[in-house]
């Protein structure tokens, strides 16, 4: 009987039958896909995008990939930010830029998880100071351009 229940559990995640949900990632952790996730972020990323980004993250998950590369570019403040985390947590180059950004986001409380893998992304090690990895990823020959000001949430940590 146990074998069953297994089987059918076994199953029942593998075909995504659950639609993501974060109460229900809660109640049943792991029993919701990693595709069943990607599918809600592609979908809707202001749906589950803001969580469903972390739940991979904390199970290592690269399902979500592309869909986190084009949600850097949302207008939505905690979309691309959780999108930058998610893609500094897959060891993505791209994230650099937009974790740098994020130290000026509303969300301060995540500033140690995203300077965790600025660090490891770039190797340097500047502390929270904006402006000085500001001016190192604006050195470098491979950044792109960022708009450094937009979709910060609603309290940004801007110099007045």
């Amino acid at each position: 009987m146990a074998v069953v229940i297994v089987a059918s559990v076994v199953i029942f995640r593998q075909k995504s039958i659950l639609p993501a949900s974060v109460m229900g990632e809660h109640l049943m952790p792991d029993l919701i896909s990693d595709e069943a996730w990607r599918a809600s972020i592609a979908k809707d990323p202001t749906a589950h995008g803001y969580s469903g980004y972390g739940i991979l993250q904390d199970q290592g998950s690269d399902a979500a990939i592309g869909e986190a590369l084009r949600d850097l570019k949302s207008a939505d403040a905690y979309v691309w930010m959780n999108a930058a985390s998610y893609l500094g947590s897959r060891s993505r180059l791209e994230a650099i830029p937009y974790l740098i950004k994020a130290l000026r986001h509303t969300a301060w409380r995540s500033d140690d998880e995203r300077l965790g893998f600025l660090r490891k992304l770039s190797g340097q090690t500047f502390g929270n100071d904006f402006e000085v990895w500001r001016k190192w990823y604006e050195a470098r020959p491979d950044r792109i351009e960022m708009d450094w000001e937009s979709s910060l949430g609603n309290a940004p940590r801007l110099k007045k």
